[in-house]
Parts: C-alpha cells; sequence; structure tokens
C-alpha cells in the first residue's frame, strides 16, 4: 500500500507541513530554507514505518497524520503524562469503513531491543556495566532506556525487535508500507562487509561501496545458481520432452528459427555485458546452415532447444535489468574509469587503462553515485517508498540535474516510489510539478 498524504504538526513547536504524494509520477521533492524540518519529516516516515517508536516519541514532532491510498488514515500523537511516566505516544487507525481502533505506547527497555546489537552497531558508545554505557567523546554514563532513546533510531530497521504489545491492526497497516532512508550520510556504514564475516572480524566502518560490492556478488552468484539449476533440469528432460511433442505447438518456420536464433543472441549478448554470463562459458547456440530447413523433426527439434534456452535465460532476466541500467546510470557519467560487474567481485572499477582500482578510492561524488543507484535498484523490493536526504551532495552540477531523469527510469524498472529532500534547483531542474514547498509561513 502506498501514501497519498503526510501532515506533520508542531515541528519543533511551530511548523505544519503538509506533504501530497505524486504517486503516478513516483517520485516527490521536497525543497526549501535550511533548518524547515525537511529531513526531520523524512526521519519521522521512517522511524514510523520500521516501529521504531522510541525514536518517534523523542521527535520534536506533536503529531503525524497519514492517509493510505485506500482513503484509511492513521495519527499518531505525543501525549505528554507526568514526569515520571514520560511522553507516550497514540495511534488513531481511522478506516474508509468499519469501528477505528486506538492505542496506547509506553516505552519500556525490556525487550525492546538485544542489548548485543547495541554493542555492534553503535560505535560511540563503550560498555561498562550489564546495562550501562559510556559515551567515549563525553564520558557521559547511559542507562539502557536512554541509550534507546537517544540511539535507537540510527539502529539498522531490520535488527529493531518488534514493539512488546503492538495490536495486530497497527502492526499490520504499518507493514503495508514498506520504507528506506537513504541519509545524508551515506558513504560510510558501520557493520561487516562480506571480507569482514569471511574473516571473522568485527564490525567496523566500512566503505558503504565495499558493502554494495560483496551484496552484488551474493546477488549474481545466487542468480547463477539458478541459472545452473534450471539448465541441468532442462537438459536432463530435453530427450523426452523431444520424443513426445506437444499437438498445441505448431511447427516452426525456417524463418521462426532464424529469427529466434537472432534475439536469442542478443539476448545473450546482454547478459555477457551485465557480467551475469562470462564470454567463454556463454550458451553455445548451434550454426544454423545456409540452406532453408524443411525437416519436420528437426524444426520441432530446434524450436524446443531454443525454448529451452528462453527458460533458461529467464532466470537472468530480473537482475540482467536492474544491472543494464545500474551500469548505464554510472559508466554514462564516469569520466576516466568505468564500473564492471563480476561473480568473484560483484563490483569493481578500472581506469580507462583497464586498471583495477579500489572502490573506496573513488572520489566522493562517484560513491555517491554508485551507493545511490545501488540502493535504489537493488537493496529494496517493489512498492518500496524511498526517502532520500540531499542527492546532491558531492554531486557535480551536470549530475545533479540528470539525477531525476536517473530516478524516473529507476522507478519504472525498480517499482518503487521516491520521497526526496533537496536544496538544490539543479535537482528539480525543469520538474517543479514534482516539488512540494515546505517554509516557515506555515507556521500556525
Amino acid at each position: 500500500m502506498m501514501l497519498r498524504e503526510l501532515v506533520v504538526e508542531g515541528l519543533f513547536g511551530e511548523l505544519t507541513h503538509k506533504i501530497t504524494f505524486k504517486t503516478p509520477d513516483g517520485l516527490t521533492i521536497l525543497h526549501g530554507p535550511n533548518g524547515i524540518g525537511k529531513t526531520m519529516t523524512l526521519s519521522a516516515l521512517d522511524n514510523l514505518f520500521n516501529k521504531r517508536f522510541r525514536a518517534v516519541r523523542n521527535m520534536p514532532i506533536n503529531s503525524l497524520h497519514v492517509e493510505f491510498e485506500n482513503g484509511d488514515r492513521l495519527q499518531v500523537s505525543r501525549v505528554n503524562t507526568d514526569e515520571r511516566k514520560g511522553t507516550t505516544l497514540e495511534f488513531i487507525l481511522s478506516p474508509q469503513s468499519g469501528r477505528s481502533h486506538t492505542w496506547t505506547y509506553k516505552p519500556s527497555a525490556e525487550g525492546d531491543l538485544p542489548i548485543s546489537i547495541i554493542d555492534a552497531y553503535i560505535p560511540a558508545l563503550s560498555r561498562i556495566g550489564q546495562r550501562t554505557w559510556m559515551v567515549d567523546a563525553t564520558r557521559e554514563v547511559l542507562e539502557i532506556d536512554d541509550v534507546l532513546d537517544r540511539y535507537e533510531s540510527q539502529l539498522p530497521a531490520n535488527l529493531v525487535s518488534p514493539q512488546k504489545g503492538m495490536p495486530a491492526w497497527l502492526d499490520e497497516v504499518l507493514s503495508s508500507v514498506l520504507v528506506y532512508f537513504i541519509k545524508a550520510d551515506r558513504l560510510s556504514t558501520y557493520g561487516r562487509s562480506s571480507i569482514d564475516r569471511r574473516l571473522g572480524r568485527e564490525p567496523g566502518q566500512t566503505p558503504t561501496v565495499n558493502i554494495y560490492a560483496g551484496e552484488l556478488q551474493q546477488q549474481v552468484q545466487k542468480t547463477v545458481a539458478s541459472y545452473g539449476d534450471s539448465s541441468q533440469t532442462l537438459d536432463s528432460t530435453f530427450p523426452v520432452r523431444l520424443l513426445t511433442p506437444s499437438p498445441a505447438v505448431k511447427v516452426p518456420t525456417d524463418q521462426d528459427i532464424r529469427d529466434h536464433y537472432a534475439g536469442q543472441a542478443e539476448r545473450r549478448n546482454r547478459y555477457v555485458k551485465t557480467g551475469l554470463l562470462d564470454v567463454g562459458n556463454q550458451v553455445q547456440l548451434l550454426q544454423l546452415p545456409e540452406t532453408p530447413l524443411t525437416d519436420t523433426v528437426e524444426l520441432r527439434a530446434l524450436d524446443l532447444y531454443l525454448r529451452d534456452i528462453d527458460l533458461k535465460l529467464d532466470t537472468l532476466d530480473d537482475l540482467a535489468g536492474k544491472l543494464e541500467l545500474f551500469l548505464a546510470i554510472i559508466n554514462g557519467k564516469f569520466r576516466r574509469k568505468q564500473i564492471r560487474v563480476d561473480r568473484e567481485n560483484g563490483l569493481t572499477a578500472r581506469t580507462a587503462s583497464s586498471q583495477p582500482l579500489p572502490l573506496s578510492s573513488l572520489s566522493s561524488g562517484e560513491q555517491q553515485e554508485i551507493v545511490m543507484a545501488y540502493s535504489l535498484l537493488f537493496r529494496e523490493q517493489p512498492g518500496t517508498l524511498i526517502l532520500l536526504d540531499e542527492p546532491e551532495l558531492s554531486l557535480h552540477v551536470t549530475w545533479q540535474l540528470d539525477l531525476i531523469p536517473d530516478m524516473l527510469r529507476v522507478a519504472e524498472v525498480a517499482k518503487i516510489e521516491f520521497l526526496i529532500a533537496t536544496h538544490s534547483p539543479q535537482i528539480i531542474n525543469d520538474r517543479w510539478d514534482l516539488t512540494i514547498q515546505l517554509s516557515d509561513d506555515e507556521a500556525e
């Protein structure tokens, strides 16, 4: 399910922002001056739909009003209680039909997050007791409640435990909207790369491009393995299927076979360019004779053979389409460098003279392009709402001008929707029809 409208009330105690999503285009752009709450708005959506209720509770926002595409509305309000109990959240779901639902969230340290996640993913803290940490920079001592209140929004959404006591209706409505936040500090990730995992290293600060290279390596290898499994199954049953042809399949003509063969060769070459098939390990197609084929048995055999190859290549289709767009976006911008994909490394960089380059040696702008394009195409499933903060960071103005057209192409291929926050008129270019202006004129 997608979102139709978001209203943020009482932002910083005085601002109200209303955002209507440009769903038919797949892209909505927030713009406005610094300090107006663009990043805070993205964070609010991220924390809410990834069920980080502590983080929502601690945001300088009085309430959030969300309208879904089916007309249902969800209101989340901060409710001030006494000083001992602290602030709670009230959730009210008003569906188009049926009765409303209400639930109050009261934070509890017990079971919200495994303590091991705090140790592994918050490098700013050092454990000094069973449930006590010290902030390394300030020497401030924090108890578990303080740690969760202050740092939960920095933890990976997939590692946050479901909130205790959350009713099924709320879990269902929040789970219906997939949200992924690409933050401004996206060039480094606190976690383990594939190399770290293989060597048993502890999590550390790792260039995001290296982590993504490891992820892509696994995706490519998994897809190629599926291709191999499909090939093995089809090859093992080929003789039986050849000798028991289906009467529903008509006998192809010589021209049918030749057209099928030519299209398949072109398709296979595309997969070689994306790194899914090696030049030396391509599907070996027969060389068709110059004289027309007329024998019915031969035509049926070749038709079945080519249809089997289609089925094998189908297993590569989804990833190949994303890789083609990814490489077109990246290599269309890079000068004197080229990004390639292979099974051994996932992503590799080379100079114009084909000398290998470490991905981490690319410029910050080049890494920004890779991180954004990869995140959008490969990390999330169809239907995801991607939140992107300041996409213009480290990008040359000509790259900024290309960003919106690139994102619209990605939205179509990956079947995702974007909400981005930017200061850059170059990013917007001539697409002001996609923008929502946030300003302090909206103060009540």
